[in-house]
């Protein structure tokens, strides 16, 4: 009993689904017979319109019957100048492959694939027996179309426009939408916003479709007389030669776009190549016969309302196997007038001002639209945060660069503390070292000036007396002098006095004036250039510096011999002077310190030791350079450069 009932409640299932089934199919498929489908697309099935309609055209078929097949086969069509004579070889041996004995309906899709199928029927009486009595579709083609030929299509070649209705009288049952391209209602739309249009450019690609419209329109352009046609034809022209035909076009002249998709070699354009075509002609009105280019670069135009919905054409199928052989007609997609929202705005054209029930195409991101408020706010939000973050980068910068600056402030106040404690240290070691130079010549005088009082004092001892003061006074004011000069070398007004002199006189006179100093047993030598050197500097200091050298020379050398040599380096441009002795010679040890202040050899001799120093400051100041040279033994020998 519980085996009975179960079988009988799944029995009733059945039943009952079976009948729901039923109950909900929009068709009737009980007259169709066992068989399969096939689709034939020209191009890439996988595009989003033929893919939409196959999915929709296999799920229908398949409501009602599961195991429905439906193959789906692609022409590749691709370039139309050169592919075009092939696509009829390729479409026989396509419907070959599928026997149509099995093959309960075949749709065509696009016009390149619907055409060869045309051509093929009127050419071929076999292929056009095979389907005489299988009903046949036409999906995304036109009304208007051109026979495609078996030959190889030269550059000469001129397609003829024709009606599809011409080529479909060998088939009893054929259908399906057709696209309807009205060029009158286009020619008066371009006149009514241009009356004084006289010239329309016909821009078409390297497709089917391209031709058949460019062969409809020279069909057509008789009826206008008083407007010159051109055809800008991509079959035959690169898309820089377009370009260029659309630049020379002449004043009050419209374009017309038909179909822009392949380039004359057979590649697809970018969805950016229309824009470019007329990015220099932007004053260029721009119509579209085909609704390419709404949304972009064109006004408007009267284009068909595409439509291609497989549910009728399955619909068509069925009633066609139940007996309705009239049920398989064809759809006529009638036409509409399509303008670009932005466009006409920028034209300061109005809604009302258009033909009725026109489509306002509103270029404008749909979602940008209903959230700009939001995008607004957004925008604001970021705009005021990249504000904050400026302004804090600034302030951060800012304080950054003010800490620097206090570091180094307090830096620069460290080192000016140690240089005011240096120069303190400075200053005290000076007035000592001063203190002590100026009282050794002063008690000198101070004590022989008594000496020479005393009434006992005799000629000759008076006459010894006064020498000793004399030479004391020279000491005293030569250290003043060094004093001075070395104050205003710190104090910037050390100035100098430039004039020309001849060297040999130089050396002559600086001899006379150290005469007095030379030892007996010395002897003085001047090795001049070989030819007379004459310079320009000044005087005074100059002579200082040979003064001080010769001096110091004096000092150290008991016997043999001081030379002043001077040359002249042409290479570098100056004159080279060069003061040896034979005294006792610098310790080499002694060297790095010979130009510094207060600096002296012999601790006992005469001297504050500032000549040196102030001779190698005026040597700076004349631009030239002064050392000893440490490869010389017989003595001490220093050197130094003048300027030519």
């Amino acid at each position: 009993m519980k085996k009975l009932l179960f079988i009988l409640c799944a029995a009733i299932a059945s039943i009952t689904m079976q009948a729901s089934a039923v109950h909900y199919s929009p068709y009737d498929n009980s007259a169709v017979k066992n068989g399969s489908y096939l689709i034939v697309a020209s191009y890439n099935p996988d595009t989003q319109r033929m893919s939409n309609f196959i999915n929709s055209f296999q799920q229908t078929l398949q409501e009602n019957n599961p195991a429905t097949r439906v193959f789906v086969e692609d022409m590749g069509c691709k370039n139309f100048q050169t592919e075009a004579h092939l696509w009829s070889g390729q479409l026989k041996a396509i419907l070959e492959k599928h026997n149509a004995d099995n093959v309960l309906s075949v749709v065509f899709l696009g016009q390149e694939a619907w055409a060869t199928f045309l051509s093929l029927v009127s050419a071929d009486a076999g292929v056009a027996e095979s389907f005489k009595n299988i009903p046949v579709f036409s999906v995304f083609a036109s009304e208007n179309g051109i026979d495609i030929t078996s030959d190889s299509l030269d550059r000469s070649w001129q397609p003829v426009a024709v009606k599809t209705s011409e080529r479909i009288l060998p088939l009893n049952a054929a259908g399906g939408f057709l696209n309807s391209y009205d060029i009158s209602k286009n020619i008066g739309l371009i006149k009514t916003f241009y009356p004084d249009v006289s010239t329309i450019a016909l821009i078409t690609d390297n497709t089917y479709g391209g031709a058949s419209i460019k062969a409809l329109v020279e069909e057509e352009s008789s009826i206008y007389p008083e407007i010159s046609f051109r055809y800008i034809d991509g079959r035959l022209l690169s898309e820089e030669e377009v370009k260029r035909s659309i630049g020379n076009l002449p004043d009050n002249s419209v374009a017309l776009i038909g179909t822009w998709r392949v380039n004359s070699e057979g590649q697809y354009f970018l969805g950016s190549s229309l824009q470019e075509l007329f990015s220099q002609t932007k004053k260029l009105p721009v119509f579209s016969l085909t609704g390419a280019g709404i949304g972009s670069i064109a006004i408007g135009g009267f284009v068909p309302a595409y439509n291609a919905d497989a549910k009728q054409i399955v619909n068509q199928i069925y009633s066609f196997y139940k007996g309705e052989k009239d049920a398989v007609r064809f759809i006529t997609n009638e036409g509409e007038y399509s303008f670009d929202k932005r466009r006409l705005d920028e034209m300061g054209v109005l809604n009302y001002q258009l033909p009725a029930n026109s489509i306002i195409i509103d270029t404008e991101d749909p979602q940008i639209k209903q959230y700009r408020r939001f995008l607004v706010l957004a925008i604001g939000a970021v705009l005021v945060l990249i504000f904050f973050v400026i302004t804090f980068a600034w302030l951060y910068s800012k304080n950054r660069k003010l800490r620097q600056t206090l570091e180094k402030n307090e830096k620069d106040i460290l080192e000016a503390k140690e240089r005011a404690e240096e120069g303190d240290r400075l200053k005290s070691a000076f007035l000592a070292n001063m203190s002590h130079e100026i009282r050794t010549p002063l008690n000198a005088i101070v004590g022989f000036s008594q000496l020479m009082s005393d009434v006992n004092c005799t000629e000759e001892d008076r006459a010894s007396y006064s020498e000793v003061i004399t030479q004391n006074s020279d000491m005293l004011l030569t250290l003043i002098s060094d004093i001075l000069d070395i104050s205003k070398m710190d104090t910037g007004k050390f100035e100098l006095d430039y004039k020309e002199i001849n060297l040999r006189d130089l050396c002559d006179r600086i001899f006379q004036t150290t005469s007095h100093l030379r030892k007996s047993t010395v002897e003085y030598i001047c090795i001049p250039d070989a030819q007379e050197v004459i310079i320009k500097t000044d005087i005074h200091r100059l002579s200082q510096v040979l003064i001080n050298l010769i001096t110091n020379a004096n000092k150290f050398t008991d016997k043999g011999s001081i030379t002043m040599a001077y040359s002249v380096d042409r290479d570098n441009g100056h004159v080279m002077f060069c003061i040896s002795d034979t005294g006792t010679g610098i310790p080499q040890e002694k060297h790095i310190r010979l130009f510094e202040r207060f600096e002296k050899l012999d601790e006992y001799t005469q001297g504050a030791g500032l000549g040196l120093a102030i001779s190698k400051q005026i040597v700076s100041r004349l631009g030239g350079k002064i050392w000893i040279d440490p490869t010389y033994t017989d003595g001490a020998k220093f050197c130094f450069t003048h300027p030519i």
